[in-house]
């Protein structure tokens, strides 16, 4: 962290790295270091943005998001960037919808950085740059970013991490103004600080030092983490967990006995929590985790429980999460969306080679979700579900209206709503879902539109009707 520490305070000047890329596999610390850097310039004011992509939320954590979400940041940071970038926006509805990462950048950086005011450091955090969508988007964002670095003012610096994908690495590689570093050149520090984690994290389990005396424990960990910050995270968490059956000094016994590498501590993990031998144990993990895994972005326990399919047991996300309290969070709170701690845990579970009989299929769970989000509609939807008094004035003008929105439009049901046509586009042909469809369109489709308006998603309506006609052609040619 001292060299990045460095690097963003170093000097100014035509030929100074404006890109610092830092790079590793999964589970080595890298966005521990770009979450404590962020930490240490916000706390300065020096902290132009901070953006986390999450592949858990696919919604929201699109490339295209990245540099409006930037110029937005920033704009608080300095008032002659917030005036510059108002005015050319201002009045442009095309500009404030394009996807065009070249235009973005162009438009909401390059220029207001023209007017750029602030003297000093400004630091903009891009952590998990491998986890934004692929394909064509993936690539414009890294051309623009490789290609136009160059052009900001010298004291806006950028960190980046990633895994060493070779889509990123080449767009990178080879440019003057990127600085790459591998995590690997860096094992003694990590081992240092994993050193730390892992004696802040479990000094307060009397057990270990009593089985392991002079912090013996300590050093067994760390050996067995293979310089994987991740792998002591997961461990520790594990450990400390009072819902598992086995002691604390039995689950380290077995994590530095035979659970070297991630992959292998992931398995022994989900080994003292289910069974892999018992089929109703599973079949129930696989369904709730395939659930979380299908959805488009993350929802909480209770959001879960009420998008469970037909026939399933009321309790049965409460009783399956709790025991992944070392792999998700917001297992412990109804309300909390659930993300993995490591997006590796998610990588491993949807990768049979790897996972194996806890091997999860997410695709198997559209059909389910495209029928719970058309019964989520049909009993919540209704006629003015905002309880407006009036419709002759504009969303934007009624006082409160996140408030009411909010308390009207539960999470369950504006998930349906803006989701249903994913997984319908998704989903096989089946009677059951045609009959829904079009009861759905019969009676709800209005109401439907309402719910997108207040939430200003309502541009996405007809990007979702085209998925419907697209499934639409599949059924006939099926029937």
């Amino acid at each position: 962290m001292k060299e990045i520490i460095q690097w963003v305070n170093g000097p100014n000047g035509t030929d100074v790295h404006r890109i610092f890329l830092l790079t590793g596999v999964a589970g080595s610390g890298k966005s521990a270091i770009a979450h404590t850097i962020a930490k240490l310039f916000d706390q300065q004011k020096r902290l132009g943005s901070s953006y986390c992509f999450d592949r858990a939320d696919q919604a929201n954590r699109r490339p295209n998001n990245l540099l409006s979400t930037i110029a937005l940041d920033i704009a608080d940071l300095d008032h002659h960037w917030k005036m510059s970038f108002g005015n050319i926006v201002k009045g442009n509805r095309s500009l404030r919808t394009t996807v065009s990462a070249t235009e973005q950048f162009q438009r909401f950086i390059l220029e207001p950085a023209k007017a750029l005011t602030t003297v000093g450091p400004i630091l903009v955090v891009v952590d998990a740059l491998d986890e934004g969508a692929e394909g064509p988007s993936r690539k414009a964002l890294l051309d623009t970013l490789a290609k136009g670095i160059s052009d900001l003012p010298s004291n806006i610096r950028v960190l980046i991490t990633a895994r060493p994908e070779p889509d990123i690495i080449s767009a990178f590689k080879s440019n003057r103004h990127i600085f790459c570093k591998y995590m690997d050149t860096i094992d003694e520090s990590n081992t240092a600080d994993i050193t730390l984690f892992v004696e802040a994290q479990l000094s307060d389990v009397p057990s270990l030092e009593k089985e392991w005396p002079n912090k013996r424990w300590r050093q067994m960990l760390v050996e067995s983490s293979g310089g994987l910050f991740q792998w002591a995270s997961t461990a520790c968490q594990a450990i400390k967990d009072s819902k598992r059956v086995f002691r604390p000094t039995e689950r380290l016994s077995r994590f530095v006995s035979s659970a070297r590498g991630l992959d292998a501590l992931y398995s022994e993990v989900l080994h003292q929590a289910f069974d892999g031998e018992d089929d109703d144990a599973m079949s129930r993990f696989k369904l709730v985790m395939g659930r979380i895994l299908a959805t488009k972005e993350p929802l909480s326990m209770s959001a879960h429980s009420e998008l469970r399919g037909d026939g399933e047991p009321a309790d049965l996300v409460e009783l399956i999460l709790p025991l992944l309290g070392s792999l998700l969070s917001g297992v412990d709170q109804p309300n909390i969306p659930i993300r993995p701690l490591h997006t590796s845990f998610f990588d491993f579970l949807t990768d049979e080679n790897r996972s194996k009989t806890y091997y999860v299929d997410p695709s198997h769970q559209n059909h389910s979700l495209t029928l719970s989000c058309l019964r989520v509609m049909k009993s919540g939807l209704r006629f003015n579900i905002g309880n407006l008094e009036t419709s002759h004035c504009r969303n934007t003008d009624v006082p409160e209206l996140h408030t009411r929105i909010k308390k009207m439009i539960l999470p369950h049901l504006l998930y349906g709503c803006r989701f249903w046509a994913d997984h319908l586009r998704s989903s096989a042909y089946s009677t059951d879902i045609l009959n829904e469809v079009r009861d759905f369109f019969n009676h709800r489709f209005l109401y439907w539109l309402e719910v997108l308006s207040l939430v200003e998603k309502v541009n996405m309506a007809s990007g979702m009707l085209y998925s419907v006609l697209d499934w639409n052609e599949v059924s006939q040619y099926a029937t």
